[in-house]
């Protein structure tokens, strides 16, 4: 045992910064977000992203810190979710606005080899599509979460009848001049 106070304290600091070497930190996985095209004419899409993040952007959704994991949320939480999600998500086909429905949401346990076990939030949502013939190109504005934490991100999947995913876009929080971006999504 050191019995000078400086020793320990240098030992104590040498300890920190030895430690502070193998140390990483990794931000909390993105927002993921899945199209798919479902049966009489509605676009699908999932949604799902990590709960601390979903707190930290939106306090008013920390109830959502008590729920059960791989339950159905309740009433009036989804009611509050989906007034958080239409503030900061919309969809345009053929430059008209898509009436999203929040149709499930609920907390789950994942796993990340970066990060260990964190909670997510995994949402499915619908849009009635207008009538016609192609669905892409379409519009997405989208800043949940990423609006107040700005490492956050978001990737875009289209998933095709055989269920493989195509990536469409993948993007960080901008706002130039104060105005949503729209990211344009269209099939390669």
């Amino acid at each position: 045992m050191i019995k000078n106070p400086i020793m320990r304290v240098l030992a104590l600091a040498l300890c920190v910064l030895l430690s502070t070497k193998f140390a990483n930190a990794h931000a909390l996985p993105g927002s993921e977000l899945t199209l798919t095209e479902q049966p009489n004419n509605t676009l699908g899409l999932k949604l799902s992203f990590a709960l601390e993040d979903l707190i930290i952007a939106a306090p008013s959704l920390s109830s959502l810190d008590g729920a059960q994991i791989d339950q159905p949320l309740h009433a009036k939480v989804l009611n509050k979710l989906n007034n958080y999600l239409h503030s900061h998500m919309a969809l345009l086909n053929d430059a008209q606005p898509l009436p999203i429905t929040l149709n499930h949401a609920e907390v789950n346990l994942v796993h990340n080899s970066h990060v260990g076990f964190y909670r997510s939030v995994l949402i499915e949502l619908s849009a009635p599509l207008n009538n016609q013939s192609e669905l892409f190109p379409m519009s997405l504005h989208y800043d949940v979460i990423m609006h107040e934490v700005r490492n956050h991100r978001a990737i875009v999947y289209w998933q095709k009848s055989d269920s493989s995913l195509v990536k469409l876009a993948s993007f960080s929080y901008k706002k130039p001049q104060g105005e949503p971006v729209f990211y344009v999504l269209e099939k390669q």
